[in-house]
């Protein structure tokens, strides 16, 4: 019989899919690999282990289950760490996991993982003065516009009303955000700019959501999910982007899908991710 691996898992249970089911399939799937769950942390409520408790526990392997911000908070807590993480696909979007692991759904991972069918990978990452972005982050007043996503995962149509009025409001009653530098895109700016890292540079989706027409295909991507299919154009690619807002008020931000707010005038550049992740899917990241 193989020698046990041990690991720590970080698991948040508030994610998109991660459920009881979920997690039983996990530990059944460490189980048959030889993977030992030595640790565990239920984030948020757990704090996330530190490079020193890991070390203490002779661990250089933390499995994270969870959505983009689960992992992104993993990551962050954890920069600068000699070990790797391992992100499993636990939330809405996974659009991080998508990156290392194709679509591969977590008992595949695992299985690749424990075969030795994985590398150790420093994906480009963007980051700001309020964090990093791990899969991508938005900026502008349409940022809003998450509330109603939120409320369609939630099945609350209710909300999902009140959310949507909210947010044409905000989208078409506050200031814009611009690329400033450099000087590309709509010098009038748009209701909310995408950034989106990958092996290539940053890219920047300009949405812009200003007309009934427009509103309409915004909220139909919206009802089938898919935020990104809403009308936009595609900048770049990027190594650095500065951000502002036309009426000089502070930038709203979702960091990974985590709420944050900056200056009028934000700076946002690419760079390796702070730690080794795990990639089970050739050239992963």
């Amino acid at each position: 019989m193989a020698e046990q691996h041990d690991i720590w898992l970080v698991a948040n249970e508030g994610s998109g899919s991660v459920r009881e089911e979920l997690l039983a399939n996990l530990h059944a799937s460490c189980a048959q690999s030889d993977l030992c769950i030595a640790g565990r942390s239920d984030f948020p409520r757990d704090s996330i282990p530190s490079p020193q408790d890991l070390a203490a526990r002779g661990i250089d392997t933390l499995f994270a289950l969870g959505g983009d911000g689960t992992i992104n908070a993993v990551v962050s807590a954890l920069a600068g760490w000699e070990g790797a993480i391992l992100p499993l696909p636990g939330g809405t979007q996974n659009l991080l996991t998508h990156r290392l692991h194709g679509d591969a759904e977590v008992d595949a991972v695992v299985s690749s993982f424990a075969r030795g069918q994985a590398e150790r990978v420093r994906p480009r990452i963007i980051r700001s003065s309020q964090g990093l972005a791990l899969a991508g982050l938005l900026i502008g007043p349409g940022t809003s516009w998450n509330e109603v996503r939120e409320a369609l995962r939630h099945g609350d149509p209710a909300q999902m009303l009140r959310a949507t009025g909210t947010a044409i409001e905000g989208t078409t009653g506050r200031p814009p955000v611009r690329i400033a530098e450099p000087a590309v895109g709509q010098r009038e700016g748009y209701p909310i700019i995408e950034l989106v890292p990958h092996a290539g540079g940053m890219d920047a989706a300009a949405y812009h959501a200003r007309t009934g027409a427009d509103f309409v295909a915004q909220t139909w991507a919206l009802l089938r999910q898919e935020f990104r299919e809403g009308p936009h154009e595609t900048l770049g690619p990027f190594d650095r982007l500065v951000l502002e807002s036309t009426g000089g008020e502070p930038l709203d931000l979702l960091l990974d899908g985590e709420p944050a707010h900056a200056g009028p005038r934000e700076t946002f550049t690419l760079e390796p991710c702070p730690v080794d992740l795990i990639a089970t899917m050739p050239g992963g990241g």
